[in-house]
């Protein structure tokens, strides 16, 4: 598919504008010079609205159906130090609608939890497992409200649907813009993956735009065959209203390029080995990663330029996707790891 071809198809959609705009990639100097690849960073931690990060791509598309729906609420889930909750409940309140964020975890007043406060978000925090049990309490709020008159959107964990895919194919199409411009031709594309839809969204614009690109996935800790389930219907799902042949991504290759063991005991944990490589990454390259999400995908990358499955001399961009908040979220544990 052309260009062109996929940004025509992608403005067809209702969307907002959240983005400041492109955000830039560059080149990890120093630790180029290590590795042996020459490693580039997509700074998806820049997008601009509230702390930044992949969700506001996401929620560009997701705020433009609410709002074509004449919703008033919208009310998403995840864990305590959601990224996605917070950046959902800023776009909401810049729209003017109202957000309810149903979360797990420890009720405390730090990291993005404090920020959801500050931004005035309504926050019910639930004592569940995982972010997937959250959806019944989700669609009981939304019966809730409904009774009250109010119009509410259900987003899902992640902003992992086909709508919010279709933010990340833009991100794809503007990968594949940006490397043209700046005379770049990547090998790999690497991303963290755990709701899916970042992952379905660049996997599948670059099978659409540069299928040379290996697009690769790195999971933080959420089991493998969910994660595959998801990306593989929102696979499907999101080729559907492109009016695309799913069939472009076969059941092996999403096998093939989602990467796993690098959760370290599961998705949320905060592990030594993780903060070790944050401090040195922000040591070599002056940016900060998180420890839930992109500091498990960092790690995975360093982990197979190091075994060689990226090969010396490979050409790798990384996207940043965010998520500086989890950092103060675990403030305490991560003191006693320094």
């Amino acid at each position: 598919m052309l260009l062109t071809e996929l940004k025509q198809k992608l403005d067809s959609f209702p969307q907002v504008k959240l983005l400041w705009g492109a955000t830039p990639i560059v080149r990890a100097k120093n630790l180029s010079k290590e590795t042996g690849v020459e490693l580039y960073i997509k700074r998806d931690d820049l997008t601009g609205l509230a702390l930044g990060g992949n969700k506001t791509r996401k929620l560009e598309f997701i705020m433009g159906e609410a709002l074509e729906k004449g919703c008033d609420t919208v009310i998403t889930a995840g864990a305590v130090h959601s990224n996605h909750a917070l950046q959902t409940a800023a776009a909401a309140k810049k729209l003017g609608l109202d957000a309810v964020l149903v979360l797990r975890g420890k009720e405390e007043n730090k990291g993005n939890l404090l920020m959801d406060r500050i931004i005035n978000a309504e926050v019910r925090i639930y004592d569940v497992e995982t972010s997937r049990e959250l959806k019944d309490y989700m669609e009981e709020i939304a019966e809730e409200l409904a009774e009250r008159g109010k119009k509410p959107l259900i987003i899902p964990v992640g902003g992992s649907n086909p709508t919010g895919v279709l933010g990340y194919l833009r991100a794809a199409a503007e990968i594949v813009g940006q490397s043209n411009s700046m005379g770049l031709e990547f090998d790999y594309v690497v991303t963290p993956t755990s709701s899916g839809g970042t992952q379905t969204g660049i996997l599948l614009g670059l099978k659409l735009l540069e299928p040379k690109i290996k697009a690769l996935g790195i999971g933080v800790g959420d089991p493998r065959e969910e994660l595959l389930d998801d990306v593989g219907r929102l696979i499907k799902e999101t080729a559907e209203i492109l009016n695309v042949d799913e069939g472009i991504v076969s059941r092996d290759e999403l096998e093939a390029c989602t990467i796993d063991g690098y959760g370290f005991g599961g998705y949320g944990t905060v592990v030594r080995e993780v903060i070790d490589l944050i401090k040195y990454i922000a040591g070599q390259e002056g940016f900060y990663l998180d420890p839930v999400y992109t500091g498990k995908g960092f790690y995975g990358l360093m982990d197979m330029i190091r075994k060689q499955v990226i090969p010396p001399g490979s050409k790798v961009l990384f996207v940043h996707t965010g998520g500086l908040g989890g950092i103060f979220q675990y403030e305490d544990i991560i003191a006693g790891m320094l």
